[in-house]
């Protein structure tokens, strides 16, 4: 039977290896806000029309915390790479903790010529407004130099207009951590000249292939909450390049704060290949059997040869993508020598058409891990409680 055009294009992209045990027969079908922000056709006419491309900013900083920095820093990070920021030329930086050396740094820049998206969905994340303050009374920043992506009507939202700055507004049915396909991951993208309307068409054809049987957001609920209801209560995420690490603690925030509640929830802990490989794997290989695998990788993006390995006897003709790859595989048959799951997610290629189908395909297989384990995916009960006893001490302080 001839494959539907759309499923084949994600195939091209994505494949999805895993050890098949156990399978929900879950429906192929999704109807999420992540998904209709997709089909914003306002979004990319305002992005064009606020290009910033061509307005000789040399920094992008993107202020905001979690779901309101991780979409933009893991798009770049895969699409240009892990040390982009060492090659000169624009340059960008995340104020996503509230650590004030790092805020010292992006205060010491040249912030006429730095750019400010400051994101928060609710409007009133308190380290965000807090370092947004310090940036206007520090750093004397200029309304033209900053936008804002918020809910309408938030605080945030007032203090823009008040201001005189740019405010995009995020969907209400989107939540921050799904919010890679508004201006909170588009804003950074064009900056860098990216393409965003191939990145967006990659989420679409994500969507559209799931609907005519792409099988990968499904199976990856089968391997991550099948193996969870035997018992495995850790995800280990081990991505096997430096580029993907990004991608990874945002796949980290999205499972975690999607599905623990109630006393249910898979605990997401990353890894990075070969890295870890000398400093977690003793654990995983020979503690306590409570852990599923998940690699993630894509091809090299360059090599370099070994010509000479100086009598070693190993290394001559080897490359270090070579030898990369054979000791993933070779502790993927290790941690299967001891009976653990593991399973391996390949991206082909490292373009924004992939990258927006792997981005969607991950959303929608979330929430369909939601609807097993029986808790809402997108709301975030724990993280409000935090909120409140931290607004509760700042009164009292």
């Amino acid at each position: 039977m001839k494959k539907v055009r759309e499923v084949q294009l994600a195939e091209d992209v994505i494949s999805f290896e895993w050890d098949n045990k156990k399978a929900f027969n879950l429906k192929y079908t999704a109807h999420y806000g992540f998904i209709r922000s997709l089909c914003d056709k306002d979004l990319v006419g305002s992005l064009e029309d606020f290009s910033l491309k061509e307005k000789g900013y040399e920094y992008f900083v993107q202020v905001g915390i979690g779901g309101s920095a991780l979409p933009a820093t893991a798009a770049l990070t895969f699409l240009k790479g892990s040390y982009f920021n060492f090659y000169g030329g624009k340059r960008y930086f995340a104020l996503d903790n509230l650590d004030p050396e790092r805020l010292k740094f992006v205060l010491s820049l040249n912030l006429d010529k730095a750019f400010f998206h400051v994101v928060s969905k609710s409007g009133k994340t308190s380290e965000t407004l807090l370092q947004f303050f310090i940036l206007l009374e520090k750093g004397k920043i200029k309304p033209e130099n900053v936008a804002i992506s918020t809910s309408k009507g938030s605080f945030l939202d007032d203090l823009g207009e008040r201001l005189g700055i740019k405010r995009f507004y995020i969907p209400e049915e989107v939540v921050g951590r799904y919010s890679v396909f508004t201006t909170v991951g588009l804003l950074a993208l064009d900056f860098f000249g990216l393409d965003v309307e191939v990145f967006i068409e990659g989420g679409k054809n994500g969507v559209r292939a799931y609907r005519n049987g792409f099988s990968f957001p499904n199976e990856f609920v089968d391997f991550a909450i099948g193996n969870y209801k035997e018992g495995k209560n850790i995800l280990v995420v081990f991505p096997y390049k430096d580029r993907l690490l990004k991608v990874g603690e945002w796949f980290r925030q999205l499972w975690a704060e999607s599905l623990g509640k109630d006393g249910k929830g898979q605990t997401p802990v990353l890894a990075l290949g070969v890295t870890d490989q000398h400093s977690q794997l003793q654990l995983y290989q020979d503690g306590p059997k409570d852990k599923a695998f998940v690699f993630i990788d894509m091809p090299e993006c360059c090599d370099f040869v070994a010509e000479d390995d100086h009598g070693f006897g190993l290394f001559k003709g080897v490359s270090a993508g070579k030898l990369m790859n054979i000791e993933k595989e070779a502790t993927k048959r290790a941690l299967r020598s001891k009976d653990l799951p593991v399973s391996e997610i390949y991206i082909k290629r490292p373009d924004e058409f992939a990258l927006g189908n792997l981005f969607v395909s991950l959303m929608i297989a979330t929430a369909k891990a939601g609807e097993v384990l029986g808790v809402d995916p997108f709301n975030q009960p724990g993280v409000e409680l935090s909120k409140k006893f931290a607004r509760e001490a700042l009164k009292n302080a």
